[in-house]
């Protein structure tokens, strides 16, 4: 089954939440850092004019806030360029065999900012 957001993609898994966060992505393409503007325990959205090609494996960087750093590995799952249509640039890296310790805290981050934002006035 696919994503009726990104067809072509899984359909996602893992509950996320649309919060930025300080991200830091390193490939063979280079280094640069962007915003994670949707985060789960199985990847992450960056945005950024600055994408490895689709497959590529990255290692990733999330500043959890709180927690400091979590460095995790991925690959990227899709990416989009700006053009007409496109609301944000960027693209989707999928966290890959992140630890048991590294996928709680995660998860623990995902769960805390969705209820921050839940209990946000209007």
């Amino acid at each position: 089954m696919t994503d009726p957001q990104k067809p072509g993609t899984p359909t996602r898994r893992n509950a996320r939440v649309h919060h930025e966060v300080l991200v830091g992505v390193t490939s063979d393409q280079g280094r640069f850092s962007g915003w994670g503007t949707n985060l789960s325990v199985g990847g992450v959205f960056v945005n950024s004019n600055h994408a490895p090609p689709v497959g590529a494996r990255v290692s990733v960087l999330l500043q959890l806030p709180g927690n400091g750093e979590c460095k995790l590995n991925g690959r990227v799952a899709w990416a989009q360029s700006l053009a007409p249509g496109v609301d944000e640039p960027g693209m989707g890296i999928e966290f890959i065999e992140p630890d048991q310790a590294t996928r709680e805290l995660v998860g623990r981050m995902v769960e805390k900012l969705a209820q921050d934002l839940a209990r946000a006035p209007a």
